[in-house]
């Protein structure tokens, strides 16, 4: 069986969710995910423009789901939310902050990768709101500004949903 790792870099900006998706195959690599996870993160911040100025700290990271491709596949996710990322250009897809809704068991299961991809970043962003909102322990809200706290607070309403 394979294992895929799924990173979503996101970052909120004005009133939409920009995010850019990137994989690595955990069985060829035979690594650690948390490892890979922090290695892409350096490496998408060694990248970035003006290279340097997004710290390991400034991410929110977080793995938020697992699920089951065909054929013999499971596929890891992590979301790295930072305020500080930057996307080359056309290389990120967004989606509107107030599309963030509740998945059900009644919700359709997603036909096309882009669908998917918007599903997952929705699950991914209402698990870290349900943290921030719900958890005094962690300290995700120190690589956040105030401003983007407030906004993750706002969009938790119930637990996360399931992927489907």
């Amino acid at each position: 069986m394979q294992t895929i790792l799924e990173i979503f870099y996101v970052r909120i900006i004005e009133d939409r969710v920009h995010y850019q998706r990137k994989q690595a195959n955990l069985s060829k690599k035979g690594s650690d995910p948390n490892r890979l996870i922090q290695s892409l993160i350096m490496e998408k911040r060694d990248n970035a423009k003006g290279s340097g100025e997004i710290q390991k700290e400034e991410f929110v990271v977080h793995s938020t789901s697992w699920r089951y491709m065909q054929p013999n596949k499971i596929v890891l996710t992590y979301v790295a939310y930072s305020d500080e990322l930057e996307f080359e250009k056309g290389k990120a897809h967004s989606l509107p902050l107030k599309n963030l809704r509740r998945l059900t068991r009644k919700s359709q299961r997603a036909r096309t990768r882009a669908a998917l991809e918007k599903q997952v970043v929705s699950h991914a962003m209402r698990h870290i709101a349900f943290l921030i909102k719900t958890d005094n322990q962690i300290d995700y809200k120190s690589a956040l500004t105030p401003e983007t706290v407030k906004i993750f607070k706002k969009l938790w309403v119930s637990l996360a949903g399931r992927v489907l």
